[in-house]
């Protein structure tokens, strides 16, 4: 009979394997007694008996002699190795179980297209639960929702204006579109710049998919300024080497910036330049503990 028929405790149909009848029988040959056995199971000795006998029925063969001390048939004796293996591997993986609930063991994979706001959460998840393996990838807003969505990531730190539905998202922080110059440029020591000043200038843009492309687009669209080409990087890395080499002026997001001593910052004025940082798992995934945790861990300072 299929292991995967085995179920729980409860199950006393005689076509079914049961859990708890394997560990009665193992228990009664152990202990060399019914009664010992329902004092160590903590039931009744008829429930044992109902239990043994059940799992005759299902098996089709007697497996015990029941005398004063109970033997085992020789199918009985043949199953007992068995039943053993499969207890043994059941206790193993309420092991496992136990682990991944205490986190004492277990993963999580974590995604961010924020490093500044993701890595002090991590810290702090790890300094909770330094038994968990955590594996990262770095990526832009609409390929790490994609991994969420796929089940490779199970967390991700990202930009959003508008919140996607089929996903729990947990609000940490607001952050805002800049412009990235060289510190040679004319206009470093400008608190501000209008979108409109942008016109004309040579610009480095993130790539398609990135939240700050997006946003980007979005206000200089509001700002009713005709589409330019303008050069295109894969990384904000990329950007600040390619604002810093002199190819342009970078948009950037605040809290993605960082520090360069090479660049400054200037906040850009117009519409639809603010956007939240959301930490952002699977709709009905907000339980599982690694990831309760690390949510935990998104809302901590």
């Amino acid at each position: 009979m299929a292991i995967d028929r085995i179920k729980g405790s409860g199950g006393t149909r005689a076509d079914t394997l049961s859990l708890g009848g394997l560990r009665a029988f193992v228990t009664v040959i152990e202990e060399e007694s019914f009664s010992k056995a329902a004092a160590k199971l903590g039931v009744s000795q008829p429930t044992v008996s109902l239990q043994v006998q059940a799992l005759e029925q299902a098996c089709g063969v007697r497996l015990l002699n029941r005398s004063r001390t109970p033997t085992l048939t020789r199918e009985g004796r043949e199953l007992l190795v068995k039943a053993r293996l499969v207890l043994s591997g059941m206790r193993e993986l309420e092991t496992a179980i136990s682990g991944f609930r205490n986190l004492t063991h277990g993963r999580l994979a974590l995604g961010f297209s924020s490093p500044q706001h993701a890595l002090p959460m991590l810290a702090r998840f790890l300094r909770s639960h330094p038994l968990v393996e955590v594996s990262t990838q770095s990526g832009n807003t609409d390929s790490l929702l994609a991994g969420v969505a796929a089940c490779r990531v199970d967390v991700a730190v990202v930009t959003l204006e508008n919140l996607p539905a089929g996903f729990h998202c947990l609000p940490v922080a607001r952050q805002r579109l800049l412009l990235c110059v060289r510190r040679d440029h004319p206009w470093v020591g400008r608190r501000t710049i209008r979108m409109e000043q942008l016109d004309g200038q040579p610009l480095v843009l993130r790539e398609p998919g990135s939240m700050t492309r997006r946003m980007f687009e979005r206000a200089w669209a509001a700002a009713k300024l005709k589409p330019r080409e303008n050069l295109e990087v894969c990384s904000r890395e990329a950007l600040k080497e390619a604002v810093a080499a002199g190819l342009g002026a970078g948009i950037v997001l605040s809290g993605e910036f960082g520090s360069d001593e090479r660049l400054e910052t200037i906040t850009l004025t117009a519409p639809a330049t603010e956007a939240g940082v959301y930490a952002v798992c699977l709709d009905g995934t907000t339980a599982l503990p690694a990831i309760a945790a690390f949510l935990k861990a998104s809302t901590t300072t």
